[in-house]
């Protein structure tokens, strides 16, 4: 997606919904999410399952691929629900909404959830929120 094309964050109303996104989680994210985090256990090549939070991180980037951040945004907290493994390989869905937003004395406060879903299944395999806080509000 052009980066002109990308919503800026901080002017997004709540209850906006973000187009949903489909991407597939590679061997090549998992070993970069390993080798960030410095975990070599070999139990994730031998079940096949990605990491809970390498399936998240790799949404979240989706996500970002759809948004412009404004500068001095600061990612302040994080939910995950964990409801099945993630296979690597597998092709997901995100799909996302910004579910509560504030503003006060040029801060604007903005928490998104999201979720990911499967190919071929309507249940999803993990759900989360994230929060930020983009200082100054719109540039």
């Amino acid at each position: 997606m052009p980066a002109s094309a990308r919503a800026l964050l901080s002017d997004l109303p709540k209850g906006h919904e973000f187009s949903s996104t489909t991407f597939t989680l590679t061997n090549d994210d998992v070993a970069r999410y390993l080798d960030a985090v410095e975990d070599s256990n070999a139990v994730y090549a031998e079940s096949g399952l990605a990491p809970p939070l390498c399936a998240a991180a790799r949404a979240l980037g989706a996500l970002l691929e759809l948004l412009e951040l404004p500068a001095g945004t600061l990612h302040t907290g994080q939910d995950l629900d964990v409801r099945g493994g993630v296979a690597i390989g597998a092709t997901l869905t995100l799909s996302g909404r910004v579910a509560q937003r504030s503003e006060r004395a040029g801060v604007v406060i903005i928490s998104l959830d999201f979720e990911l879903t499967p190919a071929g299944s309507s249940d999803a395999v993990l759900s989360g929120r994230t929060t930020v806080v983009v200082a100054g509000g719109t540039p």
